[in-house]
């Protein structure tokens, strides 16, 4: 009887046993990935996204482009700005544009001389662009103010005849000056042979409106009652230079 209980408890001790062997083995990892803990996500992955991309094709940035400008028609002594002063964008540039343009004539003891100046606000809107980002085609508008002044040295005689028949010819200095609002829009575009330095072209229309004029002849100065307008179509070579990364 002893002997029959000592096998029986046996026999259930033996079945607990493998129970306990079964089950450790199936929740135990199959694989080593399993049995590895799980990590967060790296925070690098996280602030790469965030982070901007550079522009790609050319940098952004102070922007200086250098213009040489010529119109169809004898109004070509406008000339439109010489300098673009801004900033360059990834799709676009804005900025101020600045013109100088001198004349002088010396005959026959007279001197004359015509002046302009141009200050233009500028944007330039690029409306496509290549693959690499180097080549970009685009709009350009601007409506600025312009001063114009022309000045004439010696340009009139007075005669006086004294008591003896002789003369006595003085001169006088004649002066004309006007205000004019440019008006400019045009196509181009542009290469980047670097990514700070491009060439490009465009074409398009300008305008001039005269808005006052005056004229001063000796000591008496008077306003012009005259309004006028002019259109022409222009051409221009341009380089432009992007200070940044």
């Amino acid at each position: 009887m002893v002997l029959r209980l000592s096998f029986g408890v046996a026999v259930l001790l033996g079945g607990v046993t493998m129970a306990g062997t079964s089950y450790a083995e199936e929740a135990a990892p199959t694989t080593a990935e399993e049995a590895a803990p799980k990590r967060a996500p790296a925070a690098s992955a996280e602030v790469s996204i965030n982070q901007e991309q550079p522009s790609q094709g050319h940098a952004s940035g102070l922007m200086v482009q250098a213009r040489v400008q010529a119109q169809s028609s004898l109004l070509s002594v406008a000339g439109g700005p010489g300098f673009l002063l801004g900033y360059q964008g990834p799709s676009y540039a804005v900025g101020l544009g600045l013109g100088l343009t001198r004349i002088g004539v010396n005959s026959g003891g007279q001197s004359e001389s015509l002046t302009l100046i141009q200050v233009a606000p500028t944007a330039i809107i690029d409306v496509w662009h290549s693959a690499d980002g180097r080549a970009r085609a685009n709009l350009i508008g601007s409506v600025g103010y312009a001063r114009a002044s022309l000045s004439a040295t010696g340009a009139s005689t007075s005669c006086i005849v004294n008591a003896a028949g002789g003369e006595t010819c003085t001169s006088q200095d004649d002066s004309a000056s006007a205000t004019l609002i440019p008006v400019m829009l045009g196509f181009g575009g542009d290469y980047f042979l670097s990514r700070n330095f491009a060439l490009g072209a465009e074409l398009g229309f300008q305008g001039l409106f005269l808005v006052s004029a005056n004229t001063n002849s000796g000591s008496n100065s008077s306003n012009v009652d005259v309004g006028g307008n002019a259109q022409f179509a222009y051409g221009a070579l341009r380089a432009t230079f992007v200070l940044g990364d």
